[in-house]
């Protein structure tokens, strides 16, 4: 049997390793173009003291609060599974969402808490301070890390994406899917290439693109990967 076409994954370099075994061990092949890298912007973080929840909107933000900040006596409501484990192993007392912002939103508006403090990176693709605003609940924002661009893929991505040994590529947020998308007009991608988009947000970007475009059938870390391995044709 033909060993399956590759996935390309492009989330900053840390996720990508992690995405990658999880494919590995579903029999999926996999290339890493890391699109962005996470970058640390800010030297302190204060909490207001009446701050009594935080909203996790992913695991680089988690980090970042928990390198600048000691304090762990605040209930962390977290975008998805996987950010509520990072916090978890840095010692918050964290809670999943469902997955995406507007989840977490909802999530945050019955919580009873009030005032929530949301360490985010530069860009964000949800504004949490007026989604929460009618409910009467206030959110700070800091931003402390920012996902820069990379810029082109390694020798081997490149050379892997002409010869079509790549069949589908993954994208984790609308951000990623514009950087892709720009990149396209110089890469010389072959015919066929799947584009695996986290949500329909991410995969707007590329809305005028040649590629064909699938979305998860959640905006979820698993429900990304089954829907990159069944794009690939190999059963989870």
């Amino acid at each position: 049997m033909p060993e399956p076409r590759a996935a390309l994954i492009t989330r900053p370099l840390e996720d990508s390793r992690r995405e990658a075994d999880a494919l590995e061990a579903a029999g999926i092949p996999s290339e890493i173009w890391p699109l962005t890298a996470i970058r640390p912007v800010a030297t302190r973080c204060w909490v207001p003291p009446t701050v009594d929840g935080l909203l996790l909107t992913s695991g680089h933000g988690a980090r970042a609060f928990a390198a600048l900040s000691d304090r762990r006596d605040l209930p962390a409501l977290c975008v998805g599974a996987r950010t509520a484990e990072i916090a978890r192993g840095l010692g918050f007392a964290a809670m999943p969402g469902g997955g995406d912002a507007a989840a977490l939103a909802r999530f945050a508006i019955g919580s009873g808490l009030r005032h929530f403090f949301h360490p985010r990176g530069r860009d964000t693709a949800a504004d949490l301070p007026a989604l929460l605003k009618p409910s009467g609940q206030h959110v700070t924002e800091a931003v402390l890390y920012a996902a820069e661009e990379t810029g082109p893929p390694p020798s081997p991505v490149a050379h892997a994406l002409a010869s079509g040994r790549i069949g589908a590529v993954g994208l984790w947020s609308a951000r990623n899917a514009a950087l892709f998308a720009r990149h396209l007009t110089t890469l010389n991608a072959a015919p066929g290439l799947v584009a695996v988009a986290i949500s329909e947000a991410a995969a707007r970007p590329l809305a005028d693109s040649a590629l064909t475009l699938r979305i998860a059938d959640m905006p979820t870390g698993p429900a990304m990967r089954a829907a990159l391995v069944e794009t690939l044709g190999t059963p989870t």
